[in-house]
This record gives C-alpha cells, sequence and structure tokens, in this order.
C-alpha cells in the first residue's frame, strides 16, 4: 500500500495553514476528498501511526501532526501508539 497521499496530507498540514485549521475542525471533512483507501483513511482518523508507519508514511512528516494534534495526537500518544512498529523496508 503506498503512502504518498498520507505523506501528501502530512506535508500540506504543516505548510498550509487553512487546510491544518480544517482538519482540526472536522477532520474526516478535510480529508474526504484525498485520494485514498478506505483503511487509510481509517487509519489516519484514528491517528493508528504504527499501521501507517508500518505502510511507509515518512516518520518525520507524521510526527508533525502532533504538533498541532491533528488527528487527536499529541506527543506523548504518538509516542505510545508508534511502540513496536516494524520498519517499512
Amino acid at each position: 500500500m503506498s503512502a504518498y497521499q498520507i505523506n501528501k496530507i502530512c506535508h500540506r498540514a504543516y505548510h498550509d495553514r487553512a487546510f491544518r485549521e480544517a482538519v482540526l475542525a472536522d477532520p474526516a471533512k478535510a480529508i474526504k476528498d484525498w485520494p485514498l483507501t478506505d483503511e487509510q483513511r481509517k487509519a489516519l482518523l484514528e491517528g493508528d501511526v504504527k499501521k501507517l508507519y508500518e505502510w511507509g508514511t515518512h516518520p518525520f512528516l507524521l510526527a508533525h501532526t502532533t504538533r498541532w494534534g491533528l488527528f487527536g495526537l499529541t506527543p506523548a500518544l504518538y509516542a505510545e501508539r508508534i511502540k513496536g512498529a516494524k520498519d517499512p523496508q
């Protein structure tokens, strides 16, 4: 499964304040038009960083979600959820 679109979402949230605010206000609505699989969309909306990382989402981009609490993620929650993740390579 390609993590390209998840990486793009994380990158855009970091650089585009309006998009970031939309994600904060209503994450499902903000990403509804993105070409994601149902499984990807669910993992992102649930903040399942372990699964997203194992699918190849770049950890640097993914970690930016914690800066603003996107998808309910805090630094502590991110650290807890990423434990035991297998390297996607």
